[in-house]
């Protein structure tokens, strides 16, 4: 009756979502209580990836500040000390230098600036990145969440099936008392019940596991207990799937990120063919030097500044700005391919999301009135069999198909609310 996608997501889950602090963490006394929101707020603040992908941004900030450093002069000062000693030609024991120079970039074919244009590019790109992050995280802690609420379910529909083959087999032992059950009837019930006990077993086992690995991914101490608050929320509303595809393609993270690295690469190639290019500098020096003269006793100063005007051009480089052009090109034309691959794989992805949530909603209306069916149909064959109008494999049938409806409806509205969250991440909604 578990559905084996909700075991395979949680394995994915504690392995590639690991967040931190998951040994530093304390338990806390008593149960917390978390609700969804809470747990997507715990996740996005302990997660090791968001953490990491925080200090990608750091950097791609530094980078920026750095490109940025190359528009603003140059400015420097030096100071020197000279002993001579018993010199044969030089009439000055000591010399005293110093010096103040500014050098200034005028033009550099374009490099600084689109060096500067890449860096700027590559910082909003991992930003993107982090968003992106940050949604997939989104949606893992709801699928988690939601697999919790599940197994929630689970239990209640096991312990509620138990309680009917219970109620069951009270009736059957006055039946078989008063001569109207037979003793394979009584048999047959104790049997049902005992069938039962396992599988209640198994669904409050599922419940722990899924417990269990919501604290992995939330950073929670495995000792700390908690439960859910919270109910799946059927909300049937129509998706165009037009619609949601436009929203995918403007506001996918993913799609920007790789866009905006596409622009970077393109700057990049502008900044390399700039090596071809002559580079104009300003340079401004200011010199002292003083001198103390051992013969006389004087001391001479020389006080003296230089400015100059200095145009490089390159003629021949071994080839290496050719070769660094062909690898910002080769760059550019991957990043482009990619994005078209990209852009394709998130069509599909809605495309997906959108069939799997009108899946769902069909399976949920269904599935609610196989469940009052299931019910009244079970009430009906309870109220013959205590007459004796009904037999013990009606019954059993009977509760059988009630169990199995109650199942479905609650994996239908699983199903429903992970199809909705995943609609929203793959479209580039985020957090309602």
């Amino acid at each position: 009756m578990f559905s084996k996608k909700i075991v395979y997501f949680a394995i994915i889950i504690s392995l590639l979502f690991l967040p931190a602090y998951v040994l530093a963490s304390e338990p806390q006394e008593g149960t917390i209580v978390l609700t969804e929101k809470e747990a997507i707020e715990i996740a996005l603040k302990n997660n090791y990836d968001i953490l990491s992908k925080k200090e990608e941004i750091s950097q791609a900030s530094a980078r920026l500040q750095q490109a940025w450093s190359q528009v603003f002069p140059y400015i420097s000062v030096g100071a020197n000390y000279t002993r001579y000693q018993d010199h044969p030609f030089i009439t000055y024991e000591d010399n005293r230098g110093y010096s103040f120079s500014v050098n200034q970039i005028l033009f550099s074919g374009g490099r600084v600036a689109n060096t500067i244009v890449a860096a700027h590019k590559a910082l909003k790109a991992t930003r993107e990145s982090r968003d992106e992050l940050e949604n997939k995280i989104i949606y893992n802690t709801k699928q988690a969440f939601y697999a919790v609420l599940l197994a929630k379910e689970l239990v209640r529909i096991r312990k509620e099936t138990l309680e009917l083959a219970e109620e069951n087999l009270s009736i059957t032992k006055e039946r078989y008392k008063k001569g109207e059950a037979s003793h394979y009837d009584l048999l047959r019930s104790k049997v049902e019940v005992a069938n039962i006990k396992p599988q209640l077993i198994k669904a409050e086992n599922f419940l722990k596991t899924s417990l269990n690995y919501l604290k992995v991914l939330l950073g929670i101490d495995p000792s700390q207990k908690i439960r859910v608050k919270g109910e799946f929320k059927y909300t049937p509303e129509e998706v165009d799937l037009n619609k949601e595809l436009g929203f995918a393609l403007e506001r996918r993270p993913a799609l920007k990120e790789i866009s905006l690295q596409e622009e970077a690469a393109k700057a990049q190639v502008r900044a390399a063919f700039a090596g071809y290019l002559p580079q104009v500098n300003l340079n401004f020096t200011d010199s002292a030097n003083q001198k103390e003269s051992f013969s006389a006793g004087r001391e001479k100063y020389d006080d003296y500044w230089v400015a100059a005007i200095s145009v490089s051009m390159p003629i021949f480089d071994g080839f290496l700005t050719y070769a660094k052009v062909k690898e910002a090109k080769a760059k550019q034309r991957e990043l482009s391919i990619l994005r078209k691959k990209l852009k394709d794989s998130v069509k599909v992805e809605v495309e997906n999301a959108v069939l799997d949530l009108e899946a769902a909603k069909s399976s949920v209306e269904s599935q609610k009135e196989n469940v009052k069916r299931a019910k009244e149909a079970y009430q009906i064959i309870k109220h013959r069999y205590a007459l004796g109008q009904a037999s013990q494999l009606d019954l059993l049938d009977a509760r059988v198909a009630l169990s199995t409806a109650q199942v479905n409806l609650a994996q239908s509205l699983y199903d429903f609310v992970v199809a909705k969250a995943k609609l929203r991440y793959v479209v580039g909604k985020g957090e309602e």
